[in-house]
Order: C-alpha cells, then structure tokens, then sequence
C-alpha cells in the first residue's frame, strides 16, 4: 500500500506540472506574440504598420495581424540565416553598416524637418509666386523629342552645341552612328525645377535643350504649350509643404558644409571629391522635382 500511495503521489506531482506548464500565462501587454523565446512587441507591429501607408478604410486589427505574421515567418529566416554564419559574413557586416546608417540620417532629417517652422502666408504667396510653373503658370509641354541610351563618354555629344534645330541634331547624331528614336512626348512643367524651367522659358523658340533621364538622353524642342488649371484649396497646403522642404534642404546643405568643414577627411589617390562639373550646353534639365503640383490634372 506504501508503494502504491508514493506512485500515486508521484502522478499527482507529474500532472499538476504539467497542468502549470500548460497554464503559463499567454504573451500580453506590449508583447504580441513569442517566437522560440524571442518577442514580438506592438512597437514592431505598429513600425510596419506605418511603413505599409494603408489607406484610412482598411482594418487596423485584420492588418496587424498580417504583418505580426510577416514579423513572425521574418525571424524564423532570420534564426535559419543566423545557424548558417551569414550575420558573420563580411558582405553582411556591410550592408547592415550601410542599413543603420542610412535609418540614422532618416530618422535625424526627420527631427531635424520637424525643426522647420510653418511659413507665414505671404511666405507662401511669395513662394507660389516664384515657382509660377508648379502652381499659377503650371502647362503641359508638348515636345518634339529625341532620345537616345547615354554614352559611356558623354563629353562627345558636345558637339551637339553647334546644333540649334532638332533636325541638325539628328543629323549630326546619325552622323556619329548613334541610333536613336524621335516621338512626340508630354511634359508637366510641374515636374521640372523652377530653375531649370527658367531656363528652358529663356530659350529661343524652336532652340533644343536636353533632359538627361536614367540611362538615356533626351534632345527636345518645344512644339506648344496649353494651362493647366489649379485647385487653390490643395495647391496651398502642397506649396506649405514644398517651402518646408526647401528650408530643410537648404538647412540640411549648412549642416553638412559645416560638419565638413570641421572634420578630418583623408582620401586614398584617386578616391577625393570630384571636381563640380561647369552647366552643360545646352541647357541640362532634370524633371525630377517637385512632384506633380496638387490639384491640377495630371493629363492635358
């Protein structure tokens, strides 16, 4: 009987440990979820949540479950990368160097735009004013265009500063056995920086200038022009938000000039800052920037 009550006893234990194994309490609080020991919190969960820019309508709660998801499959591979020694490897040790360094100066231009005050509104009026192809004398451009894959030298296509038709420019590009193609294409004026657009406008009329793209080069010239109206009530908080950033930028150019200025930079031969390249001729417009002014169409 002895025997017995020690056995008996001795299940009673086992279960009730693993009755207490079974109960320990699920994660909560600030922790979503446990992947083999590790935690996922709400701060995870709500940092890729506003990286995904969901639209307002969207289910918060059916979302944050996907994405805890995505986190929890993202640390399995990352524990499966890990056991292979890829986090030792020297290409690894890199680009997270590269990865935390670039988040640091996003997140500093972040605090730093923060900084920038909310400009007056005859600021705004003056700005709108001055960047008159975004906003008031926002066209659409219609060009004739020719374009063409950039050339390992580019220096070579000086040649084309004696051209002053879009005609000569074919020729003297046929000439140099360079194959291209000519259409008739769009611009926004919009697209174009202010002073670039200057530039272009001072032109005269029928002269080609040239808009480098990634990759290729574009010779244009001019064939008409037609307004495109702007809705005051979006371009106004847009033109708030463009004057910010140019603040920063010019902000942010200081901050940089300065902390060169007062570091100490060596280079190995051959690796120092290039010298700043003279304008191009013709005039070289890259349509980058701002994007599309607010409240006009984006088509003719």
């Amino acid at each position: 009987m002895s025997n017995m009550k020690v056995i008996a006893v001795a299940g009673l234990l086992a279960t009730a440990a693993t009755l207490s194994g079974c109960s320990k309490a699920a994660p909560s609080g600030q922790v979503a979820a446990v992947v083999n020991g590790k935690e996922v919190t709400l701060q995870e969960i709500n940092a890729e949540l506003q990286a995904a820019n969901l639209p307002p309508t969207a289910d918060k709660q059916t979302v944050q479950r996907e994405l805890l998801q995505r986190i929890i499959e993202r640390k399995l591979l990352v524990a499966a990368a890990e056991e292979k020694g890829i986090d030792k490897t020297p290409e690894y040790q890199t680009q997270k160097r590269r990865a935390d360094e670039l988040l640091l100066v996003q997140l500093y231009a972040k605090q730093q735009l923060a900084l920038v005050p909310v400009p007056s509104s005859t600021d705004i009026s003056t700005f709108m004013a001055q960047h008159g192809n975004v906003f008031a004398g926002r066209e659409q451009i219609s060009l004739d265009q020719i374009r063409f894959p950039a050339p390992a030298d580019v220096s070579k296509l000086k040649v084309l500063e004696k051209d002053h038709t879009l005609d000569a420019v074919s020729q003297t590009l046929t000439g140099m056995g360079i194959k291209f193609e000519r259409a008739q294409v769009g611009l926004d004026s919009g697209s174009v920086p202010t002073d670039i657009m200057k530039k272009i406008d001072g032109l005269p009329q029928g002269e080609p200038f040239v808009i480098p793209q990634p990759g290729f080069i574009t010779v244009n010239v001019i064939l008409s022009r037609k307004p495109i109206s702007i809705d005051e009530t979006k371009a106004k908080p847009a033109a708030v938000n463009a004057w910010r950033q140019e603040k920063f930028g010019q902000l942010l150019t200081k901050q940089i000039e300065a902390l060169k200025s007062g570091a100490k930079i060596t280079y190995q031969n051959g690796f120092a800052a290039p010298a700043k390249p003279s304008a191009p001729t013709p005039p070289s417009a890259t349509p980058t920037a701002p994007a599309a002014a607010p409240g006009a169409p984006t088509n003719p």
